[in-house]
């Protein structure tokens, strides 16, 4: 699968680019905040080639939720969400 359609297909299941309030990279993981929890497609999302795992971890106010990509590769498909999406707003900090 291309990079620019994982992105979107996983931008999708996350409920648009337009539900996504938060999003930032570690090692190994992409992390995501969103606006409407019910919008998103959790099966979908863990079906994105290089998704490994969606973990849910509650945090006071909101869940977040963190796709595991592997050591090494989460900045690339953090690069490529942003690009995708034309989020750029929520790499300013980055």
């Amino acid at each position: 699968m291309e990079m620019n359609q994982r992105a979107e297909r996983l931008l999708q299941a996350l409920g648009g680019a337009d539900n996504l309030t938060q999003l930032v990279y570690c090692a190994s993981r992409v992390r995501v905040q969103l606006r409407d929890d019910n919008l998103l497609d959790k099966k979908s999302v863990a079906e994105v080639e290089g998704v490994n795992a969606v973990v849910s971890v509650d945090k006071p106010h909101k869940t977040e939720y963190q796709l595991v990509i592997g050591p090494g590769k989460a900045k690339t498909f953090y690069q490529e969400i942003i690009a995708a999406g034309g989020l750029e707003r929520l790499a300013a900090d980055r």
